[in-house]
């Protein structure tokens, strides 16, 4: 715990504890190359609702419910190490080389909803761990008190973790109440765990789900992407320089 701590403490609890703690904020300006997302042969097709987005008549003539629509394309990040697919409109920014967070503090989907707070990053898994213990530890670093969080629709599978969590608000930081979809996974001859979160205001959670499920899923691994700077730290007192997303084709 204690090398998680050194490697996400000065990138992940100053800056997103911030964006938990209010409500609304100013944005990041990013160039317009900014976030770009990469070329992914499964991203889906066009007339996909699932990315198209938009209402369809059910069999009964009845409007379906609004699907939030997903980039035709995939966002890849940290060199081509990670490739995820996104909510459209969302665009990530790398703090680091091992932390990306939302341009945003708040994204509006294509049916409304509004995304909050999201992130992907990895570090070395602490040694013998409990996964769950892992993810207390990463939230706490987000800046939510890890004793108010509830959890639910937990699924593990060794190192891969997905769950649900509700914050409730917090009156002494004046911190909304938030819900969110957390995924951790590792991958094959790697020491490394990785995680996606994405967050918004509870009313708006259940139609935003799928698509924050369908992001988790499309959370992919190349260890072999990274030859250079591989070794992670970071310092208490190391100050982050945010860095536009390249938008480099995952192959």
């Amino acid at each position: 715990m204690k090398r998680l701590a050194v490697v996400l403490l000065s990138v992940l609890a100053c800056k997103t504890s911030a964006s938990y703690s209010s409500q609304s904020g100013s944005g990041t300006t990013s160039p317009d190359n900014h976030g770009k997302p990469a070329q992914y042969p499964d991203a889906g097709k066009p007339g996909d609702p699932a990315v198209a987005g938009g209402t369809a008549a059910t069999p009964g003539g009845a409007p379906a419910p609004c699907v939030t629509a997903m980039n035709g394309e995939s966002t890849s990040v940290f060199g081509g190490r990670v490739v995820i697919r996104l909510p459209k409109g969302l665009e990530l920014a790398e703090q680091n080389s091992f932390l990306a967070v939302a341009t945003s503090p708040q994204t509006t989907t294509s049916c409304g909803g509004v995304i909050r707070y999201a992130a992907v990053g990895f570090f070395q898994y602490p040694g013998s761990a409990e996964i769950t213990g892992v993810r207390d530890h990463l939230m706490g670093l987000r800046g939510i008190p890890t004793d108010t969080i509830v959890w639910s629709e937990e699924g593990s599978r060794g190192r891969h973790y997905t769950a649900v969590y509700t914050a409730p608000a917090d009156s002494k930081t004046g911190a909304p109440e938030t819900k969110g979809w957390l995924v951790m996974r590792d991958a094959p001859n790697d020491k490394y765990l990785y995680f996606a979160m994405f967050e918004s205001e509870p009313a708006a959670f259940d139609g935003l789900k799928a698509a924050f499920q369908e992001s988790g899923r499309r959370l992919l691994v190349k260890p072999g992407a990274l030859q250079a700077g591989d070794v992670i730290e970071a310092g208490p007192n190391d100050k982050p320089k945010p860095k536009p997303v390249t938008g480099k084709k995952a192959g």
